[in-house]
């Protein structure tokens, strides 16, 4: 696998610039739901070429045929551009086709499957050639099923010893759908984008409201981005499916550190489904300029003093990533090992029907919100990974868990998938979210809610109080202000780290939410969305975090 994957550096030269009218007509294209396209689509038209052999021919001496073949292709092409110090650092083009062949021999009751897997992978042509896609596919089916006969052979021994059955069947049995989307290219302006990230990487010693404390900056580097994936899968049980999108980031980091050695860090970073979701030159000007500016008034900022217990507000940023980090893990069905009584695996485990929020917040997942309030959603789908259409899920109400995300594989009590099984490039398919949405049927203006926190801090004798602008994961704020009871004067802060932020606390320390969502996207693999509003909670632990301090330069940079 390792030698093949080499070829993952393929060259593939993405698509020219398209002009924004040619952009909209593709955006309005219509998906096709007729089988007869599919073999108008060489890869598409290869690929059930190949499943029509396999389902006739793949069967050993001895040995039943498999029940379930599926075939996918993940098309992949990504550009890269980078700067640093307001110099042109280099870019790359690639792309590459990457076969995944799952086989699963038995039934939908019990099969196959297990934690080893199932999937068999191989590199795919690029060129279209369909005897070498064909070629690509037969052997990883050829290793599949054979992997897929030892499984199921060994997974029959493993439940003789068991005392408790299955509790749900292996795979759940769906309705084939055929959906085939127009394919999307990058549409990035490369001239253009590489020189506004030069311009960007520069201004700690261009501009004029910087430069006067360019010395302070260590590093400010830059890239720009555009990610292509093209998904092709087809199943023996007829489904099958074209999916594309392109996704863009582009993003500016600087760095620095304070006088005590402590490293501080900002970035600016915008994403989107389409260029224009970038902004203008002037937007990315500005929100770098922004991050310098903090950066170098965090740098002189206090490190936090004496440990602290109390109330804290998060913005809808940092609520945003914090269920991001710790909630949408926990509402993936996951299926327990053979043997086990349990539902699912994972915190939420034995939590279905039980409280894990406050009564007034709602959770929903709903792929199909491709926008909120003007702003992308990176996370929207409409069929998965599985060839499942996606829905809505409601995964809490009144503060009670209702639903899990699920998949093919079945968990008690959810025979079927509401379409959220999701994969990166080449990985198997697993319940993920789309697009989390964080609702309140309570909510107070952003501002009102400040002053609560302040008004708490006064009835708890407090003489100050934390606000959390921005953090990373769940635990370490990236801006976080102390706000003084007497007057609200807030404080910018740094070294501090969160205690105990966890489900816990969402569970039971949420005492009111703002009136403005945050959207947080996630550019990656696997595109996500969490929209979130401002949260204030009863009492969270703010200390100082353990870190090393590193020696300062010995003599300043070149001006």
């Amino acid at each position: 696998m390792n030698s093949r994957m080499s070829l993952f550096g393929a060259a593939l030269i993405l698509s020219s610039l398209a002009s924004a009218q040619q952009m909209a007509q593709q955006m309005t294209q219509q998906v096709s739901t007729s089988a007869a396209d599919a073999q108008k689509d060489p890869v598409l038209k290869a690929m059930l070429a190949e499943l029509d052999r396999s389902k006739q021919q793949l069967q050993l001496p001895g040995f039943e045929k498999p029940y379930f073949i599926e075939y996918r292709i993940d098309e992949i092409g990504e550009y890269k551009a980078d700067a640093s110090y307001g110099a042109f650092v280099g870019e790359q083009a690639f792309g590459r086709r990457i076969v995944r062949v799952t086989v699963r021999s038995g039934d939908y009751k019990l099969d196959s499957s297990g934690e080893r897997g199932q999937g068999s992978l191989q590199i795919a042509t690029t060129d279209n050639d369909p005897l070498a896609l064909q070629y690509a596919l037969w052997s990883a089916t050829d290793t599949a099923y054979k992997a897929a006969l030892n499984n199921y052979t060994a997974k029959q021994a493993a439940l003789k010893s068991v005392q408790t059955p299955p509790q749900a069947d292996d795979f759940s049995q769906e309705k084939a759908v055929v959906s085939i989307a127009p394919l999307a290219k990058s549409e990035l302006d490369q001239n253009a984008w590489k020189q506004r990230i030069i311009e960007a990487t520069g201004l700690y010693r261009n501009d004029s409201g910087a430069k006067d404390f360019a010395q302070e900056i260590e590093t400010s580097e830059g890239s720009v981005q555009s990610r292509t994936r093209t998904e092709y899968l087809v199943n023996s049980e007829g489904a099958i499916v074209r999916k594309s999108m392109v996704e863009y980031r582009a993003e500016v980091t600087a760095q620095t550190q304070a006088a005590d050695g402590m490293r501080l860090e900002r970035s600016y970073g915008v994403t989107g489904l389409t260029p224009a979701d970038l902004g203008t030159a002037e937007r990315f000007r500005n929100g770098v300029i922004r991050i310098l500016t903090g950066l170098h008034e965090l740098r002189s900022a206090p490190v936090i003093g004496d440990e602290y217990h109390g109330p804290v507000l998060f913005a809808g940023n940092a609520s945003a990533r914090t269920f991001d980090d710790l909630f949408a893990h926990a509402v993936a069905a996951r299926r327990p090992q053979l043997g086990s009584t349990a539902r699912t695996v994972g915190p939420f485990a034995s939590s279905y029907k039980t409280r894990v929020l406050p009564d007034f917040i709602k959770v929903v997942d709903d792929p199909g919100i491709t926008e909120f309030k003007g702003k992308p959603v990176l996370g929207a789908y409409t069929i998965d990974d599985e060839g499942v259409p996606a829905q809505s899920v409601t995964l809490v109400d009144g503060g009670k868990l209702t639903n899990y995300l699920v998949g093919r594989e079945p968990i008690r009590d959810f025979p079927n998938s509401n379409g959220h099984a999701r994969a990166a490039t080449a990985q198997p398919a697993s319940p993920q979210i789309g697009v989390l949405q964080v609702e309140a049927s309570e909510t107070i203006p952003d501002d009102e809610l400040m002053k609560k926190l302040v008004a708490m801090g006064k009835d708890q004798g407090l003489d100050s109080v934390y606000f959390v602008e921005t953090i990373s994961g769940a635990s370490r704020p990236r801006t976080l202000y102390r706000i003084k009871v007497a007057d609200g004067s807030r404080e910018l802060v740094r070294g501090a780290e969160l205690e105990d932020v966890n489900l816990r606390l969402l569970r039971s320390g949420i005492l009111a939410a703002g009136s403005e969502p945050y959207v947080f996207n996630s550019f990656g693999e696997i595109p996500r969305t969490v929209i979130a509003p401002p949260l204030l909670f009863d009492d969270v632990t703010v200390k100082r975090a353990e870190q090393r301090n590193d020696k300062l330069p010995y003599y300043p940079p070149p001006d």
